[in-house]
């Protein structure tokens, strides 16, 4: 199975479809003589009318070819077998030999044994008729008719075939027809579950199927009387026709008929009626299991569904519906289908589902990163997880598709075997314009919206407004004269924008950009042309050359300081009316400005004042200048009738508002952080509009004018962070419309009495500030008059609190921190009441009664707290703080309440009873974010693995009869800083894979504490034998937080409530992981980066292999890894932060292998390593090593690797069996040991040693060597050189390599000084000598930047004579710079060539050259490009040993050619 379809198997919840084509659906197996014209006959009847192809004997096959051949055939083609066993069915040996057949397909078919008038105890023991029958069939042995193990088949079969689940007649009661029914029933979900639409990945899915599932209400015993019609309401390619097939295959099976109407709104478009008497068939023949069922009009097809469908149970899928009169045609009544029936309707319209009144309506959510990596993963690389050298572009890809599916799988799919450089220029294409196959599924949507108007609204919204308040753009929009608010919620029907929590109106990136290719589209690509600008550039080159045209109606600019264009370049923009400028300066005059402005956003305005020559803009809606330098706002104001909103926000310089007589309609004033503002104007209490004023932070603001309460207008006043202001008046009362009071952190010292009479009043926010002293006579008499207050803050008010705060009968949220009371008045009558903080209470003794409503109590650091009200009838409670109430010895009743909460602190508490916290932690069932925080320093002993120390190891026990619900958590933690993250890394290193959970949202604890908390294995899928390792990972402050113990308890058929739901900011992150355990013999990690150290090794005794792969975070391996005795490979490649081992590690007698190349901060290997006896390879390239110990007694080690160590200054005595060293590119190394007893020394690597002018010995090893490489070494001594290359033996592969600052030694006789060919006559024999071979020179100069490279240079012998050629493969050619240090010393010395020589040698046994043969030696380089020849030479050798190198087993490593060739 490739990684593809592996992929698909695991996705799926249910069967793949299959690619078989079934003959047949049932095969019938029954005895004729018992069944054929009652039961068996009647159950064939049934099965044909519900459109099944059932096989029987008498139907199918004519009686001339009643034979086994065509049974068996039969059987083969059967999707099930149903086997009727009755009294007599073991007579027949053909029953029985079907029978054996049919077992023998049951791993590819479905086999169902049904019991007629007989016991299935009977079949499986062959007793009673069966017993008579074997006696006839044991007789037959005898008589030769069977054969012994025949009828040992025969019993093993009906033995099998009884254990099998069934049905028995005696369940129906003996009613055959009853029995029929529920035949049919088992049939219907047989073959349905093995039909399945095509559902390709299904990445992420399980989540939203469950969501729909409970809406649907198919697993609640409660609706499967009702029927009930859902949508699953998104924009287009979100994914909801894959989550509704999802449904149809999973689900489909358990209703009596099921029907899935694809692409509604494509049909309809293109053939209308016709196109909806198709659906109408359709829909009938699915559910009725018929083919032939004809529909004559829309009207017809309506009566007969309304009839024929009334009482059967149903799923029925309408896909992609846009349309009411589609859904009145299919299913426009509940009534028209049996009880239990189940309508899903997908579409982009919400007005449509909530004109065909659905139950319930699912939002289909884009993909997260996580969801979405895989999904793009799996159509670019066919893995679930990207390669990574193509994850950052990967997710460049998903910044870009947003988490939509379609784009995913689009641009997946195009990528896939591309090179990164056409990804790069694929992405940057993406960047400008939108992929035509992903806008042309999208633009659907857009070009269905039912007219133009809607069509503009998009177009602004996508321009200009994405992320402003839904209200705000309306009140624009609305100007513009657009109908409102129905033109956006006609957008958020068509899932084309969205409404954040906050409000804000939301589009994906991929309709905004939609968006904006549809007003390109219009203007011919000409910005000048554009009905809107947006892109900087396009802005900027239409005001630089003053190119604006009338058809521009919208202009948004972001600048940075000093954009300055003319005020002239927008003379021509007639029809403007949208204009959004950031730090933009505009020069000169304004008389000639636009004036059909709606919207004027210029943040960053320039100007003290708006210009006289402004002109007036009669439409203006929303005048917004934040940031401004305005000190006063017109010096002459003149009528703006339409201005409804006018924001000057931060423009510091403002010393008073403007006279608002001049914008009588306004409605909300927003004068936030104007910090010289002192002076309102009297006028806005005349403002009859007038419903928000938000004068936060006008810190010289004293008072408001007394006019201003006159007003019975204003809705919300906001005066936080007024410090100077000192005083509401009394007319405060008579602002009848006042539903939100804020006035915090201010100056004032009295609470105007008439404050009891705003009776609208929703939320009341008053503070001191921290730095003035609370007075006590603040309150009116009585505040239970404010029957509407939902929220109120009495912050730092001393003890004085209102005496009647149990009136307020409409509270949610009450705040009453950093107050000096010692009690609380009774809070049980404030039945709304949700959330109560008493933050930082400090004389606070008692917390009386509570409404049982209440989700959040925050009472941390009441240091005189002690009593607490019983919580065993607070069943709603979900978070409960009290950190630092160390008087605290238990909350009573608390237990009782655990299965709502998800968060509790008590740390701090350090005198609670041992039973309270075994009551609360053993009783908590809440997963995922949250856990209890208590004061501890040790795991409860309760915990199945406790270790001390962040990390915990563990095999998934098996659960004999018992089902794995979750695992508790649990960890100590010291901390010296006052907020921290935690989070858990669970690693299920059987299966590869790892959950990151995001679960506790922040730590603001100091001191020691334990914390516990669970998580579900419907998010772990941990499965029996899965080895799991979890680590917990502090996220900041890693020096003053340290986890000293981790715990795991497995939780085995307890409930577990996940409650991930309601906190967006926690989460769960799936990713493949290279993490394996194998028996316990291998754990293989490869670029985890968040691992700081290795498990403790004491949970893996048995291990063999340790790979941890570029872990680059790896800093501590444990110290028991010395004890492992079986440890034999250890692989720490590219851990580039771990600087040792632990000197434990040394004392291993198994470890044969150890690779450390990369790890770039790795200095030493400690004396130990000489004892490490069984290593064989030892591979430390690239590490920061200045030395190492002596090898000598390593006696099984055969390769050391110490390329490119910088800091290596000498390589000690070396075991005499090494076969490999390799010390490239260490410039500091001057030293190496005698290799005078090296005799197994075969290659030897030591190019670029600048200080090494000799390998002491090494012309005493020469016999053993195939290579040495020594390019870059330039002040080897003549002697050294000469040694060497005079006493090498070996012929064939390898040879000696140099520096090629040397020439060819003088002794070759046959020598061309200036190219890449020789020619010579071998000698006759003389005095008996015999020629043993030739040893070939050759000088060779190579350029070429990059990384260094080896190829291959021929030399191709001719024996002119013979006309014969040896073509040979034993040279390689050095070339490229590695290291940029090393170029510039090149550079100096040597020109901008390298030089190299080689020396080798070819046997005359491979040769076969003569006396007198003439013969031509060419040297001919794989890369002429790169390489170049320079000199070459021969020497003949008579009589001298030659040892043929069999190293390199190239089958081309010597080709003979013909004369053919020449």
């Amino acid at each position: 199975m490739d990684a593809r379809k592996a992929h698909k198997a695991s996705s799926s919840s249910s069967p793949s479809s299959s690619s078989k084509r079934w003959e047949y659906q049932v095969f019938l197996s029954f005895r004729g003589e018992d069944t054929r014209k009652g039961f068996t006959g009647h159950l064939h009847a049934a099965l044909a009318g519900d459109g099944f192809r059932a096989f029987l004997d008498d139907n199918e096959l004519k009686r001339a070819e009643f034979i086994k051949t065509q049974l068996e055939q039969a059987i083969d083609g059967s999707m099930i077998s149903i086997i009727v066993f009755s009294k007599r069915y073991a007579d027949s040996s053909w029953c029985l030999d079907e029978l054996v057949k049919i077992m023998e397909c049951r791993e590819r078919q479905q086999v169902f044994p049904l019991f007629y008038n007989v016991d299935a105890s009977d079949v499986r023991k062959q007793t009673c008729s069966f017993a008579q029958a074997f006696e006839k069939h044991e007789a037959g042995i005898c008589e030769g008719k069977h054969e012994k193990e025949k009828v040992q088949r025969w019993r093993n079969a009906l033995t099998q075939a009884a254990d099998l689940c069934g049905e028995d007649l005696k369940n129906a009661d003996g009613h055959e027809a009853k029995f029929i029914k529920k035949i049919l029933g088992k049939v219907n979900n047989l073959v349905n579950s093995k039909y399945q639409l095509d559902t390709e990945d299904l990445v992420g899915i399980t989540s939203r199927v469950n969501e729909v599932v409970r809406m649907i209400g198919i697993e609640n015993s409660g609706s499967k009387d009702v029927v009930r019609m859902i949508g699953i309401l998104g924009m287009g390619g979100i994914g909801k026709t894959t989550l509704a097939k999802t449904i149809y295959n999973n689900f489909g099976p358990i209703f009596e008929g099921r029907s899935f109407l694809a692409d509604v709104r494509e049909v309809f478009a293109n053939q209308r009626s016709n196109g909806l008497v198709g659906l109408q068939e359709q829909l009938l023949n699915n559910i009725l299991k018929n083919e032939g069922i004809k529909v004559g009009s829309v009207a017809e097809g309506i009566d007969m569904i309304r009839e024929r469908l009334c009482c059967k149970t149903a799923l029925v899928i309408i896909d992609d519906a846009d349309d009411l009169q589609q859904l009145k045609a299919i299913a426009r009544a509940r009534d028209w289908f049996g009880p239990g029936s189940r309508i899903v309707i997908t579409t982009r319209n919400q007005h449509l589902l909530d004109q065909v009144g659905v139950d319930s309506t699912y939002m289909a959510q884009a993909m997260d990163e996580e969801e979405a990596l895989e999904l793009f993963s799996w159509h670019a690389f066919e893995i679930g997880y990207p390669d990574q050298e193509y994850l950052d572009l990967s997710k460049r890809v998903i910044r870009y598709c947003q988490g939509l599916p379609l784009a995913l799988r689009v641009v997946g799919s195009f990528l896939i075997k591309r090179p990164s450089a056409e990804w790069e220029s694929h992405l940057e294409k993406l960047e400008r314009s939108p992929d035509g196959d992903i806008q042309k599924i999208l633009r659907i949507s857009f070009d269905g919206l039912p007219d133009e108007e809607k069509r503009e609204i998009f177009l602004d919204i996508s321009c200009f407004f994405i992320g402003m308040d839904k209200d705000y753009v309306t009140q624009i929009l609305k100007g513009c004269g657009f109908a409102q608010p129905i033109g956006i919620s006609v957008l958020i029907e068509r899932c084309l924008v969205t409404v954040s929590e906050e409000n804000k109106l939301m589009m994906h990136d991929l309709l905004r950009d939609m968006g904006r290719e549809i007003v390109r589209e219009k203007s011919t690509g000409r910005p000048e042309k554009f009905s809107r600008l947006w892109k900087g550039e396009d802005v900027i080159d239409v005001l630089s050359d003053e190119s604006g045209t009338k058809k521009i109606e919208g202009v948004a600019l972001h600048g940075s300081y000093g954009t300055r264009f003319t005020a002239q370049a927008f003379t021509n923009m007639k029809k403007l009316r949208l204009l959004h400028l950031n730090n933009v300066e505009l020069t000169g005059e304004y008389k000639y400005f636009p004036q059909k402005l709606i919207w004027l956003c210029w943040h960053g305005f320039p100007l003290e004042s708006i210009p006289d020559d402004f002109p007036t803009q009669p439409k203006l809606v929303a005048l917004d200048l934040q940031w401004s330098a305005l000190k006063i706002v017109w010096k002459d104001c003149k009528l703006h009738q339409n201005l409804k909103i006018l924001n000057l926000s931060h423009s510091y310089e403002l010393t008073k508002s403007p006279d608002f007589s001049k914008l009588p309609n306004l409605e909300e004033l927003i004068l936030e952080d104007c910090e010289s503002l002192s002076e309102v104007h009297s006028s806005i209490g005349d403002l009859g509009r007038l419903s928000l004023v938000n004068l936060e932070c006008c810190r010289r603001l004293k008072d408001l004018p007394l006019n201003f309460y006159k007003s019975k207008s204003i809705e919300t006043l906001l005066l936080n962070g007024c410090w100077s202001f000192e005083k509401l008046a009394e007319g405060l009362g008579d602002m009848v419309s006042l539903t939100t009071l804020k006035v915090e952190d201010t100056s004032i010292r009295q609470i105007p009495s008439s404050i009891s009479k705003l009776k609208k009043l929703e939320v009341l926010s008053l503070s001191c500030d921290e730095n003035e002293l609370p007075l006590t006579n603040l309150w009116p008499p009585s505040l239970q008059s404010l029957s509407s207050l939902r929220e109120l803050a009495l912050v730092r008010w001393g003890d004085a609190l209102p005496k009647d705060l149990d009136g307020l009968i409409s509270l949610e949220r009450l705040h009453l921190a950093h107050n000096d009371f010692c009690s609380l008045p009774s809070l049980s009558r404030l039945s709304q009441l949700q959330d109560l903080s008493l933050l930082w209470c400090r004389n606070l003794r008692a917390i009386p009664d509570l409404p049982t409503n209440l989700k959040v109590l925050k009472a941390e650091y009441c240091f005189e707290l002690e009593k607490m009200p019983d919580f065993s009838e607070m069943s709603n409670i979900k978070e409960l703080y009290l950190s630092g109430s160390d008087k605290l010895t238990e909350i009573p009743g608390l237990d009782k309440s655990l299965n709502s909460m998800t968060m509790i602190y008590m740390d701090g508490c350090t005198n609670l009873t041992a039973d309270f916290r075994k009551n609360i932690l053993q009783g908590w069932t809440s997963c995922g974010y949250g856990g209890i925080f208590l004061s501890g320093n040790d795991i409860p002993d309760w915990f199945d693995y406790v270790h001390d120390d962040d990390i915990v190891y563990f095999t998934v026990p098996r659960g004999v009869g018992r089902n794995l619900k979750g695992l508790t958590l649990s960890f100590v933690c010291s901390s010296s800083v006052l907020s921290h993250r935690i989070s858990f890394s669970i690693k299920n290193m059987t299966k590869g894979a790892e959950l990151e959970a995001r679960i506790i949202l922040d730590c603001p604890i100091e001191g020691y504490y334990l914390w516990q908390g669970q998580l579900s294995n419907d998010e772990l899928k941990l499965q029996d034998g899965d080895k799991v390792l979890i680590e917990i990972i502090v996220e900041e402050y890693d020096d003053g937080v340290k986890v000293k113990k981790a715990g795991v308890s497995l939780v085995w058929d307890k409930f577990m409530n996940e409650n991930m739901i309601d906190y967006h900011l926690c989460r769960y992150e799936r990713r493949p992981s290279q993490n394996l355990v194998n028996d316990d013999h291998i754990i293989h990690v490869e670029n985890d980066n968040r691992l700081p150290k290795s498990p403790d090794f004491s949970k893996f005794p048995n291990l063999e292999k340790l790979i941890l792969k570029g872990c680059k975070k790896l800093i501590k391996v444990h110290s028991y890894i010395g004890d492992l005795g079986r440890l034999s490979l250890v692989d720490l490649e590219g851990c580039t932060d771990l600087e040792d081992l632990p000197l434990n590690f040394y004392k291993s007698k198994s470890i044969e292998t150890l690779i450390l190349n990369g790890c770039s901060r790795f200095e030493d290997l400690a004396d130990g390593l000489g004892d490490m006896v069984s290593l064989t390879i030892l591979e430390a390239d690239y590490t920061a090593i200045r030395q190492i110990p002596s090898l000598a007694g390593l006696s099984k080690l055969k390769v050391l690797c110490l390329n490119a160590c910088r800091e290596l200054l000498a390589i000690p005595d070396l075991p005499k069996n090494l076969y490999v060293l390799k010390a490239n590119g260490c410039p500091k190394l001057e030293t190496i040991s005698d290799f005078s007893k090296m005799s197994n020394m075969r290659e030897l690597y030591l190019c670029d040693l600048f200080k090494l002018t000799e390998v002491p010995g090494l012309d005493k090893s020469l016999n053993s060597m195939t290579r040495i490489h020594m390019e870059g070494c330039t002040n080897l001594t003549a002697d050294f050189r000469n040694n060497i290359l005079q006493r090498w033996t070996s012929c064939g592969f390898g040879g000696i390599y140099l520096n090629g600052i040397y020439d060819i030694p003088e002794w070759f006789k046959i020598v061309n000084h200036v190219d890449n060919i020789v020619f010579f006559e071998v000698p006759q024999r003389i005095m008996g000598r015999d020629l043993k071979g030739l040893t070939i020179c050759f000088v060779y100069s190579s350029f070429v930047f990059g990384r260094e490279l080896e190829g291959p240079i021929g030399i191709i012998v001719r024996n002119l004579t013979k006309q014969t050629a040896l073509h040979t493969k034993i040279a390689f050619a050095r070339y490229g710079r590695p290291e940029p240090d090393l170029l510039i010393r090149r550079l100096l010395s040597t020109g901008l060539e390298d030089h190299y020589l080689w020396q080798g040698q070819l046997s005359n046994d491979v040769l076969c050259l003569e006396g007198g043969d003439h013969v031509s030696i060419l040297v001919r380089p794989h890369d002429v490009d790169f390489v170049r020849v320079k000199k070459t030479g021969v020497h003949l050798e008579w009589d001298k040993v030659m040892k043929e190198n069999m190293d390199n087993l190239d089958p081309h490593l010597y080709d003979w050619k013909t004369n053919r060739d020449f």
